[in-house]
Order: C-alpha cells, then structure tokens, then sequence
C-alpha cells in the first residue's frame, strides 16, 4: 500500500548512491540491489561503499541467474560461501553471525535463488520496523526531556514559594534600617555644619566689622559732610555688606564643609556596602535548598506526590 518503485537509471547517466540522496529524506526506503554476475565489479564496490559511508541502510541483495540458467538452485548446494558473499561480507554488508547473510535484523541480505525472494516482504518488515524503532525511542527521549523541564519549573517554583516571602521580608527589614541610619548621619552631619558655620560666623566677627567699615561702596555715593542719604542707597548699602560677609564667610567654611562632605559620603557608601554585602550573604546562603527539596538528577525522571 502506497508504495513507489524507483528504478534507477544507468550509471553513465546518474549514479545509484545520487537517486537514493534525492528520496532517503522524504520515504522510508527499502533499498534492492540486482547483481548479474558472479561477482561484483570494482566500481560497483565502489559505489557502494559510498552508499554505506552516506546512509548505512540495509540493502536486499539479489543475485540474478545468468540467461539459460535454472531458475532454481541446485538440490545439494555447496555449503562454501560464494565469492558474492564474501565480497559482501568485506565491504560489512553482511553480518558474519549469520551464514546466508540473512536473518540479522538491521543487517542487508544477499539472496542468490529466485525462490528466495520471498523474503524481500520479511526483509522490508524488518527495516520498517527498525524505523518505527528509532523513532519511537526518540519520541521517548523527547518525553523524558519534557518531562524532567515539568518536574524542574515545579521544583523551582514550589522552593520560590518558599523562600521569596523570606527574602522580601529580610529585603524591607535591611531597607528599614539602612534609611534609618542613613538619616540618623544626615541629622548629626546637618548639626554639625550648623554649629561649625556658627562658630566660624563668631570667630570671624571684628574681621568681618573691620571689612565693612573699610569697604568701598559701588554706585552709591555718600556726601563726605555728613549728609543723610537716602533709604534706597542705605539698601543697596546692606545688600553690598551682605553680599560680604557671605562671600568671606563661604571661603572660610569651604575647605572644612569639604572634609565633613566627604566624611559623610564614605559614611553613606559604607552603610551601602555593608547593606548589599549583608545581601549577598543571605542570597548565597538560600541558593542551597532546604532538606528534602533536593533538585531530581539530570536525565532522571522523578514522579512524586509532592508535585
């Protein structure tokens, strides 16, 4: 049923082993191959030895009596091995196992009376069953593989179930606490600052008095008898002696604000380093599963209660 019969054409027009390419990848082939001769030619050994190193199919071998001949063999064959046979046998058509060549399943046959064809249809059931063999046990190999990715997500989500709320959980207790310490340094750095700008302020005081009674005011000009000036110029006056004192005293403050600064970053960065390492720490020590959620051995299938 549904079967082709392809014939290939004479060597000089298209080699045996270039027809077989061009069907081997879309039937499941049944290879014959007729021999008129006692014996086989060097380049029909040739060619097939290139058929086995490209496909190694089992191939039905087919001696076909010269014109003439009796159709059937002698009464009392000679139990040697043709010269057929062992040429068959040394290319490793043949399985030595096996006196006729016949019988082996997986192995090419080698048929040298007519009345034998008949095991073309036990030969052909044997390579059709081969087939189905290989690729039932690759469709089993891919339900194996399906299988341990089912039972591995299942693991893997049941021990998320388990330890993630622990993680968020020890996550937002850390996070808790690195906001509270970060604050804690940011209040006693910010009162400090306050202190220090205070106390420069102080130290700075007749500095800063002598600085403004001797400074030049600019765009205003003040009558040198003593006359009032107006409340616009006493403004631009105070602007001008603030405007003084805030640069003195910023150039003062500078150099002990960048040290503070940075004492407070290393504070901040360290906090965040011991926070992240603490992390870390709690991450790689759950990487282990607890007992008896053991991860199953790779290419084992394991079907427990548990899943």
């Amino acid at each position: 049923q549904e079967v082709d019969i392809v014939v290939a054409p004479c060597r000089g027009l298209q080699s045996a082993e270039a027809t077989l390419a061009e069907f081997v990848n879309q039937v499941l082939p049944v290879v014959t191959f007729a021999i008129s001769e006692p014996q086989l030619s060097p380049s029909e050994q040739a060619e097939l030895r290139e058929i086995k190193e490209k496909f190694s199919l089992p191939i039905f071998f087919l001696r076909i009596p010269e014109a003439g001949s009796e159709l059937s063999s002698p009464k009392n064959p000679s139990k040697e091995k043709s010269p057929l046979h062992l040429q068959l046998l040394d290319l490793g058509y043949l399985s030595p196992c096996s006196p006729c060549g016949c019988g082996v399943p997986g192995s090419s046959v080698l048929v040298e009376q007519l009345e034998k064809l008949r095991l073309l249809s036990s030969f052909s059931r044997q390579v059709l069953q081969q087939h189905l063999v290989e690729l039932a046990t690759r469709l089993s190999e891919v339900h194996g593989r399906c299988l341990n990715i089912f039972i591995n997500q299942a693991f893997d989500m049941q021990r998320d179930l388990q330890i993630t709320p622990k993680r968020l959980e020890y996550t937002r207790r850390k996070e808790n606490e690195l906001y509270e310490s970060l604050m804690g340094i940011a209040n006693r750095k910010q009162e400090e600052m306050k202190e220090m700008i205070v106390e420069t302020l102080g130290n700075m005081k007749e500095e800063l008095l002598e600085d403004a009674a001797s400074m030049e005011f600019r765009d205003i000009i003040i009558p040198e008898s003593g006359e009032p000036v107006s409340s616009k110029d006493i403004k631009r006056c105070i602007q001008q002696i603030q405007e003084l004192i805030i640069s003195r005293l910023n150039q003062a403050v500078a150099n002990k604000l960048i040290s503070s600064v940075d004492y407070l970053r290393e504070s901040f960065v360290g906090t965040l380093e011991r926070c992240l390492k603490s992390l870390e720490e709690s991450w790689e020590g759950s990487v282990h599963p607890p007992r008896g959620l053991e991860k199953p051995r790779e290419g084992a299938v394991h079907i427990t209660s548990n899943y």
